[in-house]
């Protein structure tokens, strides 16, 4: 009769691997091992799993002759040696592969099922096929799990980069309005300040920052936008006061033309009175 062991060889049972062996037995639909892998891939560091945890568990998949894992398949038990395991991985050192090994096993990525003597083998008596080794089916039971961590950090990571992108746009305009305002009002204190923020900002830029670090900056640019929108606005209305200046200098103009017409006027008036007066003299 055959018996799915649960414990491991030389290993003592924890709560962690019973729970695992048991969402392992439940008859779950058919999912492709490849399909499991990209899921897991977007959901590794929700587990704690390295691109080189996954490479190891992609070596693994490779020994298992279908692509399709599930409760209508054969069971995804995979039995290669550590010698096998590493010449696939392009030769990783034994004591590496057995450590990342641990860490798919400590995730609940795979299982072990291990034989009486700690050996991974098939035997087959009749029809009957029974191996020890590293169990995949898990792959199959937590695929939705995979699947809905993957597309939820997916869209977390699209937010961030998103509001990235906002807040190196404000960056760059608040740049822009700082050398705008020293042409405008030189001598104002507000443009170093300015200047000092979108520095440290660009500084801040080049590290990696969460989505709160990331808010924390659009605030910050939101309110230095504001100030210095507000201070450039400013000078328009010194702008109007030159207009009027110049109007009043107009104004002025025209009365100093006003008056040299007058002046001309009388100057030219003098003339007839004088030519007048000598009319007048002539009898």
């Amino acid at each position: 009769m055959e018996y799915t062991p649960v414990s491991s060889f030389r290993r003592p049972i924890t709560a962690v691997q019973l729970e695992r062996h048991a969402l392992a037995d439940r008859p779950t639909a058919e999912v492709s091992k490849w399909d499991a892998l990209r899921n897991l891939a977007g959901a590794r560091h929700h587990f704690g799993l390295s691109d080189r945890d996954l490479t190891v568990l992609q070596t693994l998949l490779g020994f298992h002759p279908e692509t399709e894992i599930g409760a209508n398949t054969p069971p995804a038990i995979v039995y290669p040696s550590n010698a096998a395991i590493c010449e696939r991985l392009n030769g990783m050192p034994c004591s590496t592969m057995r450590r990342h090994i641990a860490r798919l096993v400590d995730a609940g990525i795979i299982l072990r099922r291990d034989s009486p003597n700690g050996k991974r083998y098939v035997r087959r008596q009749g029809g009957t096929k029974l191996a020890y080794g590293f169990d995949l089916s898990p792959l199959a039971t937590r695929f939705e799990e995979f699947k809905k961590i993957a597309e939820t950090r997916a869209h977390a990571e699209a937010r961030c980069k998103r509001l990235r992108e906002t807040v190196s746009l404000m960056r760059r305009d608040l740049a822009g309005f700082v050398t705008y305002g020293l042409s405008l009002k030189p001598d104002m204190p507000l443009w170093d300040r300015m200047s000092d923020l979108a520095l440290l900002t660009t500084r801040d830029l080049r590290r990696k920052l969460s989505f709160e670090e990331l808010k924390g900056l659009e605030a910050k640019m939101t309110a230095a936008l504001a100030e210095v929108t507000a201070c450039i606005d400013a000078p328009q209305s010194d702008n109007l006061s030159t207009s009027d200046a110049e109007i009043e200098q107009h104004h002025h103009n025209s009365n100093k033309e006003y008056i040299d017409k007058e002046e001309t006027r009388g100057c030219s008036a003098k003339p007839r009175q004088a030519a007048d007066g000598s009319s007048h003299q002539a009898p």
